[in-house]
């Protein structure tokens, strides 16, 4: 019995694995102070060209996610289903432990050839639960993997366009898990990157 009971503590990860899976969708919107300045690299000269020279850009990746339209819709519906799979892995689990109970209360009027097969199925089912645990989490990390490409898809788009449109020949982007350190905010071309992800996105909802 006791080997029964310290398989119920396994079921305790389920949420943390669940948790893990929307661990990229959980980030803060944390934006730098922005000057007159910022996205000045997208100014065009006077007579409409753009500045020689190398032209570098960035994009802050926490702010751009916070305030896409299209990531906020999908990570809302990412949420959903993790509610629903948590709620459904808390009454599974519910169901295991009330079997267990039971099956302590009974183990006294158990032969040992009874109480050992009772124990065997009980800790079938626990094995059961944990790889429905497991399967459910990898459920949500391919959904999570599936919004990120999305994004990236939309994302690459809109870089590519505003690189032939305004000569950028580098576009980092910067984050907490980045190696920009700092970046002049002439550089940074989050605001317009944001702008046109929704109006294109808007733009597709109307279709």
């Amino acid at each position: 019995m006791d080997n029964v009971f310290k398989g119920i503590s396994v079921l305790a990860l389920a949420g943390v694995i669940l948790l893990f899976a929307l661990r990229g969708n959980q980030s803060a919107a944390k934006t730098s102070e922005k000057t007159d300045n910022s996205g000045a690299i997208l100014q065009k000269d006077g007579d409409g060209t753009t500045s020689s020279g190398l032209k570098i850009a960035y994009v802050r990746m926490d702010s751009l996610v916070a305030n896409y339209e299209h990531h906020k819709e999908l990570k809302k519906q990412l949420e959903q289903k993790y509610k629903s799979m948590e709620a459904d892995m808390a009454r599974r689990t519910k169901i295991f432990e009330e079997n267990y109970r039971e099956l302590e209360k009974e183990a006294k009027n158990l032969s040992p050839r009874e109480l050992q097969a009772a124990e065997a199925e009980l800790m079938a089912k626990q094995q059961e639960l944990v790889r429905y645990r497991d399967s459910r989490a990898q459920e949500l990390l391919a959904e999570e993997a599936k919004l990120n490409a999305i994004i990236k898809k939309d994302l690459d788009e809109v870089i590519d366009d505003l690189a032939k449109e305004f000569g950028l020949d580098l576009v980092f982007t910067y984050d907490a898990a980045g190696t920009i350190l700092y970046g002049k905010a002439d550089y940074d071309i989050t605001a317009e990157v944001v702008k046109r992800l929704n109006d294109r996105y808007a733009a597709s909802r109307k279709k």
